[in-house]
């Protein structure tokens, strides 16, 4: 999808669904910061229908927004990670995105419910719209039934949409160990989604996270195309 100002975004459709078939389009697109939209990628989405955004991102990543209200519904469920520190550390990826799910469980399922609730295409978002973005996808993949390759293969296209993002950002380092730490950030093994979620089981973690039975089914109906 062309949304002129942002790198990184898809719509969640189109993807193989075990036993045959494949999610629908129209339910949820996934991005980096909306916020970064030209008018022209403001008129994309909204000729896509979208009217609702889910934030993730959390306080210092959107302390440069412009001021002024975005002409979009907004849900605000922000996900720090640096309050993590394994996440912060970023040994490995699915180290870091298993310290995320162990964190934030609530906040996940929150941002799941509100897409589940949602009654045209949402936007759900973070800063670079890999990380915690490519989580709550997951798991709704994952719910709806698409099978692991699928999902990883889904989240690694996100490195090819911020890979010329990637040599900027670590000249910006302030240090050595910083520049390290970034590069390993950057790092994502092609299997790394699927391992994450092989350990999780996606409707229970949802479900402890708080959200509803109810909803669940919503959301997995319209993304199989059931509803």
């Amino acid at each position: 999808m062309r949304w002129d100002g942002c790198v990184n975004v898809r719509d969640l459709g189109g993807l193989p669904l075990a036993g045959g078939g494949e999610t629908a389009f129209g339910v949820c697109v996934r991005a980096d910061s909306i916020r970064a939209l030209s008018d022209d990628g403001w008129q994309a989405l909204a000729d896509y229908g979208v009217r609702l955004a889910v934030d993730l991102r959390s306080g210092p990543d959107a302390a440069d927004d412009p001021p002024g209200k975005l002409p979009i519904d907004v849900v605000r469920i922000p996900v720090n990670g640096h309050e993590v520190p394994v996440v912060a550390e970023w040994p490995s990826m699915q180290e870091a995105y298993t310290g995320l799910l162990d964190r934030f469980g609530p906040e996940f399922a929150g941002a799941v419910t509100a897409i589940a609730r949602a009654e045209e295409p949402a936007v759900i978002h973070c800063l670079a719209g890999r990380d915690r973005t490519g989580l709550v996808s997951a798991l709704m993949l994952r719910l709806a039934g698409v099978e692991l390759d699928a999902i990883a293969a889904d989240h690694a296209r996100s490195d090819d949409y911020l890979a010329p993002w990637w040599e900027p950002w670590y000249a910006d380092a302030p240090d050595e160990e910083e520049r390290e730490r970034r590069v390993r950030v950057t790092r994502m093994p092609a299997n790394a989604m699927a391992d994450v979620l092989a350990e999780v089981d996606a409707r229970e973690y949802v479900l402890a996270g708080g959200a509803a039975s109810h909803d669940l089914d919503r959301l997995v109906a319209r993304l199989r195309g059931e509803a």
